[in-house]
């Protein structure tokens, strides 16, 4: 196997005179901000930001969009690369499709949790919920069956990234784009991919508690919380068991 090294130099250069690259697709939601804002506090740059030098002159980011953002001005290292437009392009699209195919050894990995001792909050959280993950993997079942759990507001509002994981949801539509799929199929799966958002109605109850009330309105008619269970009813986002049909109605003869 002949492998180019399509690096050309280090350089050491200014985060915030790197160009984001006009077809990054990736988001970086609060909660991995964090994460990785404590991460750089704690170790530092431990790696490089992967760039390309287009015709201006002008470094133009293919991977590390984020740790860029997030340091502002400070002097960052970044490996310069020779890739062309379209060469770029490849690696923007497959950079992280390709890490994320990589499995897990759980004990190994475990281990390896269990080792590092840190006082920073968010990197201790980030672990726990890493070593949650691999040791509780989340099981997608369905269910005719519909609960309606009662949710108690506890706190201060939540941030809107705080109320989903999109994880897998993010994952498959990842596959699904690059599948290159007739546009009708394509959407008609990212729109099954949306149903493995998982809600945690926990904090959808702070967030909804300390809502405006157009907010709070807009929530209600997308059944992320039921206040009027009359209504909820009619619209089909709650239905009775048999068995508390009779009871219901007793209560609320004219529903």
């Amino acid at each position: 196997m002949n492998v180019q090294d399509r690096v050309v130099e280090m350089r050491l250069v200014p985060a915030n005179e790197l160009a984001s690259h006009p077809s990054n697709w990736r988001r970086h939601p609060k909660a991995q901000q964090r994460a990785l804002t404590a991460m750089l506090d704690e170790v530092g740059f431990a790696g490089a930001v992967l760039a390309r030098e287009n015709d201006d002159g002008q470094l133009v980011i293919i991977d590390g969009h984020a740790r860029a953002e997030i340091v502002g001005d400070a002097t960052i290292p970044v490996l310069v690369t020779d890739l062309t437009e379209a060469e770029a392009e490849m690696v923007l699209a497959t950079y992280d499709p390709i890490g994320a195919m990589a499995e897990t050894n759980s004990d190994v990995l475990t281990n390896l949790i269990e080792r590092i001792d840190t006082d920073n909050e968010a990197i201790n959280q980030l672990l726990a919920a890493v070593a949650k993950e691999r040791a509780e993997p989340t099981e997608v079942t369905y269910t005719d069956t519909v609960g309606t759990p009662t949710y108690e507001p506890t706190g201060d509002q939540p941030s809107i990234d705080e109320l989903t994981d999109r994880t897998k949801a993010d994952e498959l539509m990842r596959e699904i784009q690059e599948a290159n799929l007739d546009e009708d199929v394509e959407m008609f799966l990212m729109d099954a991919a949306m149903r493995h958002v998982a809600f945690n109605f926990g904090r959808i109850a702070n967030y909804y508690a300390h809502a405006p009330a157009n907010v709070q309105t807009l929530m209600e008619r997308s059944a992320l919380v039921v206040i009027d269970y009359d209504e909820a009813i009619a619209s089909a986002f709650v239905r009775l068991g048999k068995n508390i049909d009779a009871a219901f109605h007793e209560d609320y003869p004219d529903a």
